[in-house]
Protein backbone atom coordinates (compact mmCIF):
# COMPACT_ATOMS: atom_id res chain seq x y z
CA UNK A 1 0.00 0.00 0.00
CA UNK A 2 1.62 3.28 -0.97
CA UNK A 3 0.51 7.13 -0.39
CA UNK A 4 -0.54 9.23 1.25
CA UNK A 5 -3.78 9.53 4.11
CA UNK A 6 -3.11 13.33 4.96
CA UNK A 7 -6.18 15.47 3.99
CA UNK A 8 -4.18 18.91 2.92
CA UNK A 9 -5.19 21.79 0.84
CA UNK A 10 -5.11 21.50 -2.77
CA UNK A 11 -4.51 23.37 -6.26
CA UNK A 12 -6.98 22.98 -8.80
CA UNK A 13 -5.50 22.71 -11.75
CA UNK A 14 -8.41 22.75 -14.51
CA UNK A 15 -11.96 23.19 -13.66
CA UNK A 16 -15.07 22.84 -15.70
CA UNK A 17 -18.80 22.64 -15.14
CA UNK A 18 -21.47 20.12 -15.88
CA UNK A 19 -25.15 20.48 -15.26
CA UNK A 20 -27.14 17.75 -14.25
CA UNK A 21 -30.25 17.55 -13.02
CA UNK A 22 -30.37 21.50 -11.79
CA UNK A 23 -26.76 20.91 -10.35
CA UNK A 24 -24.09 22.61 -10.95
CA UNK A 25 -20.85 20.15 -11.10
CA UNK A 26 -17.29 20.42 -10.53
CA UNK A 27 -14.90 18.86 -12.94
CA UNK A 28 -11.52 18.10 -12.73
CA UNK A 29 -11.54 18.74 -17.12
CA UNK A 30 -11.23 21.50 -19.51
CA UNK A 31 -10.91 21.26 -23.22
CA UNK A 32 -7.76 19.34 -23.46
CA UNK A 33 -8.34 17.21 -21.04
CA UNK A 34 -12.18 16.35 -20.95
CA UNK A 35 -14.71 13.81 -19.04
CA UNK A 36 -17.36 11.25 -20.43
CA UNK A 37 -20.18 12.45 -19.94
CA UNK A 38 -22.23 9.41 -19.24
CA UNK A 39 -19.59 8.37 -16.42
CA UNK A 40 -20.29 12.38 -14.27
CA UNK A 41 -23.88 11.57 -14.45
CA UNK A 42 -23.74 8.03 -13.16
CA UNK A 43 -21.39 8.91 -10.63
CA UNK A 44 -23.65 11.56 -9.84
CA UNK A 45 -26.76 9.83 -9.00
CA UNK A 46 -24.62 7.48 -6.81
CA UNK A 47 -23.63 10.97 -4.80
CA UNK A 48 -27.26 12.46 -4.68
CA UNK A 49 -28.49 8.94 -3.33
CA UNK A 50 -25.73 8.55 -0.60
CA UNK A 51 -26.51 11.76 0.67
CA UNK A 52 -29.97 10.54 0.52
CA UNK A 53 -29.58 7.58 2.74
CA UNK A 54 -27.11 9.13 5.01
CA UNK A 55 -26.62 13.10 6.28
CA UNK A 56 -23.15 12.35 5.93
CA UNK A 57 -20.97 10.86 3.55
CA UNK A 58 -17.31 9.75 3.74
CA UNK A 59 -15.81 10.07 0.22
CA UNK A 60 -12.39 7.54 -0.27
CA UNK A 61 -10.58 7.41 -3.21
CA UNK A 62 -8.02 4.59 -4.42
CA UNK A 63 -6.05 2.96 -6.99
CA UNK A 64 -5.80 -0.94 -7.58
CA UNK A 65 -2.91 -2.20 -9.58
CA UNK A 66 -2.62 -5.60 -10.82
CA UNK A 67 0.81 -7.79 -11.42
CA UNK A 68 -0.82 -8.84 -14.97
CA UNK A 69 -2.70 -7.84 -17.37
CA UNK A 70 -6.06 -9.07 -15.96
CA UNK A 71 -8.57 -9.54 -18.53
CA UNK A 72 -12.17 -9.83 -16.75
CA UNK A 73 -13.29 -7.17 -14.10
CA UNK A 74 -13.42 -10.02 -11.63
CA UNK A 75 -10.86 -8.70 -8.98
CA UNK A 76 -12.96 -5.34 -8.97
CA UNK A 77 -16.02 -7.22 -8.41
CA UNK A 78 -14.58 -9.69 -5.80
CA UNK A 79 -13.72 -6.99 -3.36
CA UNK A 80 -16.79 -4.89 -3.78
CA UNK A 81 -18.70 -7.92 -2.73
CA UNK A 82 -16.20 -8.66 0.24
CA UNK A 83 -15.99 -5.27 1.30
CA UNK A 84 -19.82 -4.95 1.52
CA UNK A 85 -20.14 -8.02 4.10
CA UNK A 86 -16.98 -6.81 6.01
CA UNK A 87 -18.59 -3.19 6.38
CA UNK A 88 -22.04 -4.32 7.42
CA UNK A 89 -20.31 -6.81 9.80
CA UNK A 90 -17.64 -4.64 11.07
CA UNK A 91 -20.05 -0.91 11.40
CA UNK A 92 -23.65 -2.52 10.32
CA UNK A 93 -23.36 -0.57 7.16
CA UNK A 94 -26.10 -0.82 5.20
CA UNK A 95 -26.33 1.40 1.79
CA UNK A 96 -22.64 1.20 1.28
CA UNK A 97 -22.17 3.40 -2.42
CA UNK A 98 -18.95 3.38 -5.02
CA UNK A 99 -18.00 3.71 -8.39
CA UNK A 100 -14.80 2.34 -10.37
CA UNK A 101 -13.36 2.80 -13.79
CA UNK A 102 -11.15 -0.18 -15.42
CA UNK A 103 -8.20 1.87 -17.70
CA UNK A 104 -5.05 0.24 -19.19
CA UNK A 105 -1.74 2.34 -19.96
CA UNK A 106 1.48 1.56 -21.33
CA UNK A 107 3.03 1.68 -18.15
CA UNK A 108 0.81 1.29 -15.27
CA UNK A 109 -1.06 -1.28 -17.36
CA UNK A 110 -4.75 -2.95 -16.37
CA UNK A 111 -6.32 -1.21 -13.03
CA UNK A 112 -8.58 0.81 -11.34
CA UNK A 113 -9.68 3.64 -10.06
CA UNK A 114 -12.15 3.21 -7.10
CA UNK A 115 -14.55 5.81 -5.18
CA UNK A 116 -16.51 4.63 -1.68
CA UNK A 117 -19.13 6.35 -0.50
CA UNK A 118 -19.79 5.16 3.47
CA UNK A 119 -21.91 6.11 6.25
CA UNK A 120 -19.98 9.26 7.65
CA UNK A 121 -22.21 8.83 10.50
CA UNK A 122 -21.16 5.33 11.13
CA UNK A 123 -17.47 5.86 10.50
CA UNK A 124 -14.56 8.97 9.60
CA UNK A 125 -11.66 6.56 9.82
CA UNK A 126 -10.71 6.18 5.85
CA UNK A 127 -7.14 4.77 7.08
CA UNK A 128 -8.92 1.25 8.56
CA UNK A 129 -11.48 0.95 5.49
CA UNK A 130 -7.98 1.51 3.00
CA UNK A 131 -6.03 -0.96 5.54
CA UNK A 132 -8.49 -3.96 5.10
CA UNK A 133 -8.56 -3.46 1.53
CA UNK A 134 -4.65 -3.41 1.05
CA UNK A 135 -4.98 -6.76 3.21
CA UNK A 136 -7.28 -7.81 0.84
CA UNK A 137 -5.89 -7.47 -2.44
CA UNK A 138 -2.22 -6.86 -1.82
CA UNK A 139 -2.05 -10.58 0.37
CA UNK A 140 -4.64 -12.55 0.92
CA UNK A 141 -5.36 -12.64 -3.24
CA UNK A 142 -2.33 -10.95 -4.23
CA UNK A 143 -3.39 -9.09 -7.24
CA UNK A 144 -0.99 -6.57 -6.95
CA UNK A 145 -0.72 -2.99 -5.22
CA UNK A 146 -3.08 -0.33 -3.43
CA UNK A 147 -1.97 3.05 -4.27
CA UNK A 148 -3.16 6.14 -2.40
CA UNK A 149 -3.82 9.53 -4.42
CA UNK A 150 -3.35 12.49 -2.11
CA UNK A 151 -6.15 14.06 -0.51
CA UNK A 152 -7.96 10.71 -0.71
CA UNK A 153 -10.89 11.33 1.17
CA UNK A 154 -13.52 14.15 1.82
CA UNK A 155 -16.39 14.14 4.31
CA UNK A 156 -19.94 15.21 2.72
CA UNK A 157 -22.50 16.72 4.65
CA UNK A 158 -25.94 16.88 3.38
CA UNK A 159 -27.15 20.27 2.06
CA UNK A 160 -23.38 20.96 2.65
CA UNK A 161 -22.25 22.30 -1.43
CA UNK A 162 -19.02 23.01 -0.15
CA UNK A 163 -18.48 20.14 1.14
CA UNK A 164 -20.01 17.78 -2.04
CA UNK A 165 -18.01 20.14 -4.83
CA UNK A 166 -14.77 19.30 -3.18
CA UNK A 167 -15.25 15.54 -2.96
CA UNK A 168 -17.07 15.64 -6.34
CA UNK A 169 -14.32 17.52 -8.27
CA UNK A 170 -11.35 14.76 -6.24
CA UNK A 171 -13.74 12.14 -7.53
CA UNK A 172 -14.36 13.36 -11.71
CA UNK A 173 -11.00 12.30 -12.76
CA UNK A 174 -11.91 8.55 -12.95
CA UNK A 175 -14.89 10.24 -15.46
CA UNK A 176 -11.77 10.85 -18.13
CA UNK A 177 -11.63 10.35 -21.20
CA UNK A 178 -8.04 9.66 -21.12
CA UNK A 179 -7.29 5.47 -20.48
CA UNK A 180 -10.22 4.18 -20.60
CA UNK A 181 -9.93 0.50 -21.39
CA UNK A 182 -12.66 -0.17 -23.59
CA UNK A 183 -12.37 -3.81 -24.86
CA UNK A 184 -14.71 -6.66 -24.23
CA UNK A 185 -15.06 -5.55 -21.22
CA UNK A 186 -16.91 -2.79 -18.84
CA UNK A 187 -15.24 -0.30 -18.49
CA UNK A 188 -16.76 1.15 -15.46
CA UNK A 189 -18.99 -0.09 -12.63
CA UNK A 190 -21.00 1.09 -9.54
CA UNK A 191 -23.18 0.16 -6.43
CA UNK A 192 -27.16 0.23 -7.04
CA UNK A 193 -28.22 3.54 -4.47
CA UNK A 194 -29.57 5.13 -7.04
CA UNK A 195 -32.09 2.61 -7.81
CA UNK A 196 -32.64 1.76 -4.42
CA UNK A 197 -33.89 5.20 -3.78
CA UNK A 198 -36.11 5.19 -6.68
CA UNK A 199 -37.24 1.81 -5.59
CA UNK A 200 -37.91 3.21 -1.98
CA UNK A 201 -39.65 6.44 -3.49
CA UNK A 202 -42.38 4.94 -5.58
CA UNK A 203 -42.79 2.37 -2.72
CA UNK A 204 -43.59 5.36 0.14
CA UNK A 205 -45.77 7.37 -2.68
CA UNK A 206 -48.02 4.42 -3.47
CA UNK A 207 -48.65 3.70 0.66
CA UNK A 208 -51.84 4.30 1.81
Amino acid sequence: MKGNFVATSFHRERESFYYYNGVQLPLNSDDAYKCIPKLVERMADEFFAALEFHSKVLAVRLDLHCHTDEATNAPIKGLWNWLKQDLKRLYRMNNVGCFWVREHGKKKGVHWHLVLLLDGNKTQDSHLVIKKISAYWERLKNLGDVKIPHNCYKQMIRGDADSFDEAFYRSSYLTKERSKFVCNNRSYGCSQLASKLKKRTITNSTSP
